[in-house]
């Protein structure tokens, strides 16, 4: 489908600037030509979007060079915002990489930001979200897929808050067979349905509030927001697309349970398997 928006995949120390590279030099042939293919099946014959999507694959293939594992994170509200603008979630995955890279993992974190800020990509979004379209979750798949094809070593981290969480969860499902791909989500919207994986970990609660989006309490969600015109609302102040309170809808590395759970996670699956490779290498 040509017409949707091309997602940017983003070095998180570097805003909303996607990655991208035109020269292909030192690029083996078959990397390159694997790019195209998925390019030229996702978008036709939009020559802009396919050369746009290939620079930006090659440019993370060059990226990935010396890692070993590859953090990918999915923003909530519409997809469009870079992680800097996400505080809470920011704290995670500063958290996530040092707990991997204390272990010896060499880490790199990029933002996808699967929607352009417009009219078009919102209503893309929407469709994406009540699964009318699994286009955005494929292609992401797709460059996940041919990004550990052709950099045996590297494990990737799929992450996702709130909408983000549940195209995480779109995006997994084509890569079930993928043995170096992990899932980690939060706040998945109540409409969503998550399926439970040993390489996922997904947590509807922080730990302090009950998250009243992921449990579709539009009650508590509605009588929060008018406490809050009257300056009466005192519990936490998560939100979903920006504007609309939802109490308990935010996660935080200083929150204790997230911060144990995701923990324990890497520590069983990513780096527990990064020990049983050195004893079998």
């Amino acid at each position: 489908m040509t017409h949707r928006t091309l997602a940017r995949i983003c070095d998180t120390n570097h805003g909303s600037v996607p990655l991208n590279t035109t020269d292909f030099s030192e690029v083996p042939p078959a990397v390159v030509d694997g790019a195209r293919h998925i390019a030229e099946r996702e978008y036709g014959r939009d020559a802009r979007k396919v050369n746009s999507l290939v620079g930006q694959m090659i440019a993370l293939y060059l990226m990935a060079d010396d890692k070993d594992i590859a953090i990918v994170f999915n923003p909530g509200g519409w997809g469009w915002t870079p992680i800097s603008q996400a505080p809470p979630w920011l704290t995670i995955l500063k958290g996530m990489e040092k707990v991997l890279e204390e272990a010896g993992h060499k880490v790199i974190t990029l933002n996808y930001l699967r929607t352009m800020r417009s009219l078009g990509g919102q209503f893309g979004e929407i469709g994406a979200l009540v699964k009318l379209s699994r286009a955005k979750g494929r292609e992401l798949a797709a460059r996940v897929n041919h990004l550990t094809q052709h950099r045996p070593r590297l494990k990737v981290i799929i992450t996702g808050e709130s909408n983000g969480a549940s195209m995480a969860e779109d995006t997994v499902r084509f890569l079930r067979d993928n043995p170096r791909v992990f899932s980690v989500q939060t706040g998945t919207p109540f409409w969503a349905r998550s399926e439970p994986h040993p390489r996922s970990l997904i947590i509807n609660h922080n730990g302090v509030e009950p998250d009243s989006f992921s449990s579709g309490s539009i009650r508590r969600i509605i009588t929060a927001n008018v406490q809050a015109l009257f300056g009466r609302y005192k519990g936490s102040k998560g939100n979903i697309l920006f504007y609309i309170g939802a109490p308990g809808h935010v996660y935080n590395w200083e929150y204790v349970t997230i911060r144990e759970k995701i923990t324990d996670f890497l520590k069983q699956t990513v780096i527990s398997e990064r020990s049983q490779e050195t004893v079998n290498s």
